[in-house]
């Protein structure tokens, strides 16, 4: 870097330093009101125009064992998706990733947050159960990571708790984002797309002084939304969502690298409880059903609305010792506010008003040592310290607009309108040693890692109810009802992630390999029905056998079978209690996942690649007693009480039976060095569930996008169509049943997008 440090401010000075320097100032300023985190090679801004020799594909090197390494040589299932894919097939949104890895379930929650599975593993937008990573740093909520700022994604399948931790029981997504470049390469980009799509993006990096070099990303989009409101006779969905990201690495020494990095985001969005209605109970349905409406429209009185706010910050440090070892410190500070306002009866005037507030505070420190000099041996041992505080108020606002006199007289003596309120607060802690080892002996490869963890949690909070408030006014009209109070109540646990590989290099292109791991959620508590509820932690263990191939003239492919012992998992329900909805959280039980894998790179021709790949998964429950509210349902009639039942043999939820992926990539090099390409590539999921019962279900659907790119010396521009066959599908859907209310409610998949985009450098 410094070299090109150096290099880089001869160039400006030629060129002028105070143009640049006042675009710097201006970007700074912009940029700290809005940013992500940072870390890792940067491969540049732009990829230089390919040339006809180019078919054979690169050497793919990652950081999933937090050390650079090549991922042929990593005994495990790990996808690898580099920056210009990112851009060519236009990843704009996390579940944009299921196109291209497969046995990965992933949705976009209201919040512009993941709800994701990853071979059945994960508990679907409850707890993070699939952890996402910015560098070694987890991220928690939100989809701050812009796609110009990374480098690399890498999706790591199977538990990862050795080196992750907890919450990472399904496996990890990791952003590598891009470093400062060591000469100055800006750019500023304009999309414009469908369902008026606006958004613009602009990005400086390079060298401050010889030492010291910046990027700042800052962005603005803007989208209308595709439901259409019967009430109110217009398209709402809307979203805004604006920030930036300021990186800065500074190299005091050829041994010891500096990376600061500020993130912050700001969104707005009317997505809040955005479902539609179905009539799914008169009569009742057979089991199962297929939950296939499919609409794009709603009867939703209230507009909702959303707001988050979210700010990061990341401290890293790298020296190298002269004795091969290098000791990494990461310091990182996480804060969302979040705030939703909706209305859970869609009625003209607004019934039941729901708050949804959330604050987030998570500092956290890992110290790590590591061996530098690749030889028999590679090692690191490392300490992690996380504390995670988290408030939640939930309040209903019941009876707005039309409540009777008679309730009115009733309501308290400030005279506003009975409510539901539960505030929570908790406190989680965890504290780790882990440690990890890699020998080399010939042709075998012995891995060996544990991590040690300690987790707590600590609850306290408080509740009303509309109807208590109801009572207590009745005979106490001139006093202030007293608000339950629960807590606080504390729990603890130990967890130890062990991992342990074997790989056998088979020929100089091929490798075989045989690995176990476990992950685990840890436990927690909550205020659930006036109760404090202990939430026992998930675990996960997986056995899994694969091979890595690699052929002439580039060709690629990798397969693996597992199997995968899961415990305890973890369900939510949306439940009518108390005038109003409540999210029920329990543990359900076992299952077991069993699936296989393949996936492909093969270059046809000096312009065609031909790439995808295979995943099946089958997540069965073992002897699981059960509640079932659809089979009292079907016994006597809607709101009959649950029939406690065995659901063992039937398929868990969220878990789709297969998911393929396959795409054609031409690119072609013009005599004036632009390059023009096109990607074509499908997607088919295969049948899942909604809920553990097998009572509603996913029929399998398939995806298709296209896109079309040309890149120029100072210019990119991409087309790009998203859900090309405007295929229907839900992206979520909630039982009537499970619910309690006469509805089961839907949320649509997204339609057919169309964008375009520009991307000018200087």
């Amino acid at each position: 870097m410094r070299v090109g440090l150096q290099h880089s401010t001869a160039v400006r000075a030629e060129r002028g330093f105070g143009f640049q320097a006042g675009v710097i100032a201006l970007m700074v300023s912009a940029a700290f009101g809005g940013a992500p985190q940072a870390r890792a090679a940067d491969p540049g801004a732009a990829a230089p125009a390919a040339t006809a020799e180019d078919t054979a594909l690169e050497e793919i090197v990652v950081t999933a064992r937090k050390r650079s390494e090549s991922l042929h040589d990593i005994p495990a299932t790990i996808v690898a998706i580099p920056a210009t894919a990112i851009k060519e097939n236009h990843l704009a949104q996390l579940d944009d990733l299921s196109s291209t890895v497969s046995n990965v379930n992933i949705f976009e929650a209201h919040d512009n947050s993941p709800a994701v599975t990853m071979r059945g593993i994960g508990a679907f937008e409850v707890y993070a159960g699939v952890g996402f990573y910015m560098n070694d740093v987890q991220l928690f909520e939100g989809q701050t990571v812009r796609p110009s700022d990374i480098a690399r994604i890498e999706v790591l399948k199977g538990p990862q708790g050795t080196l992750y931790g907890g919450a990472n029981i399904g496996g990890a997504i990791k952003y590598v984002t891009k470093d400062p470049t060591p000469t100055w390469q800006n750019e500023v980009t304009m999309e414009l797309g469908s369902y008026r799509t606006a958004n613009v993006e602009g990005i400086l990096s390079g060298p401050i002084t010889d030492k010291l070099g910046m990027r700042v990303s800052v962005y603005d989009d803007n989208h209308e939304g595709y439901i259409w409101d019967t009430y109110h006779q217009k398209t709402i969905g809307s979203g805004h969502d604006k920030g930036g990201r300021l990186a800065f690495l500074w190299e005091p020494e050829s041994s010891t690298n500096v990376h600061l990095t500020f993130n912050t985001d700001a969104y707005n969005s009317q997505n809040e409880n955005l479902q539609y209605r179905t009539s799914e109970i008169n009569p009742v349905q057979p089991l199962p059903y297929t939950a296939d409406a499919y609409r794009y429209s709603v009867d939703d009185f209230f507009i909702p609305d959303f707001v988050r706010k979210l700010f990061s910050s990341t401290l890293q440090v790298d020296h190298q010792y002269p004795s091969n070892m290098t000791l990494t410190s990461i310091t990182s500070q996480f804060w969302s506010l979040n705030r939703g306002v909706t209305d859970l009866t869609k009625k003209p005037i607004p019934l039941d008003l729901l708050f949804q507030n959330q604050d987030q505070r998570v500092v956290s420190q890992e110290l790590r040592l590591s061996s530098t000099a690749h030889s028999n041996l590679d090692w690191l041992v490392g300490l992690f310290v996380q504390q995670h505080k988290q408030s939640t108020l939930t309040a209903d606002n019941n009876y707005t607009g039309d409540i009777p006199a008679v309730l009115d007289s009733l309501s308290n003596p400030g005279g506003n309108p009975p409510y539901d309120f539960d505030n929570q607060n908790l406190t989680m802690r965890q504290y780790a040693v882990f440690g990890d080892a890699t020998y080399y002996l010939g042709d075998w490869q012995y891995e060996i890692g544990l991590r040690a963890e300690q987790y707590s949690s600590r609850l306290d909070a408080t509740n009303a109810t509309a109807n208590d408030q109801i009572n207590f006014y009745a005979t106490n009209p001139n006093q202030v009802y007293p608000v339950k109070s629960y807590g606080p109540q504390s729990l603890s646990g130990n967890q130890l992630s062990p991992r342990l590989s074997v790989q056998y290099r088979a020929s100089a292109e091929t490798n075989i390999y045989g690995t176990v791991s476990r992950g685990f959620e840890p436990g927690t508590l909550a205020e659930q029905n006036d109760v404090i509820t202990t939430i026992r932690p998930e675990t996960a263990t997986s056995y899994e056998l694969g091979f890595k191939s690699k052929f002439a003239h580039g060709a690629q492919i990798t397969g693996a079978v597992f199997l995968i012992n899961y415990r305890d998992r973890l369900y939510q329900t949306m439940s009518a209690a108390g005038g109003g909805f409540q999210d029920i959280f329990s543990n359900i039980g076992d299952s077991r996942n069993t699936g296989v894998e393949m996936d492909f790179v093969a270059p046809l021709t000096q312009e065609f690649k031909l790439s995808g790949g295979v995943g099946t998964t089958r997540a069965v429950w073992r002897n699981v007693p059960y509640l079932d509210p659809q089979l009292g349902a079907v016994q006597g009639g809607f709101g009959a009480p649950p029939v406690a039942t065995n659901i063992q043999g039937l398929t868990a939820p969220f878990t789709p039976a297969y998911s393929a992926n396959l795409a054609l990539d031409w690119n072609h090099l013009l005599s004036n060095g632009w390059k023009i390409g096109a990607r074509v590539d499908g997607q088919a999921i295969g049948q899942s569930y909604w809920n553990p019962n097998d009572y509603a279900r996913q029929k399998a659907y398939q995806l298709m996008n296209l896109g079309v790119h040309l890149d120029t010396t100072d210019t990119t521009w991409i087309a790009h169509v998203t859900n090309l066959t405007n295929t229907r599908y839900n992206s979520m859907f909630w039982d009537a049943n499970d619910v309690g209310v006469g509805h089961s409610f839907a949320h649509m998949g997204r339609p057919t997008m169309i964008t375009l985009s520009g991307t000018y450098r200087f």
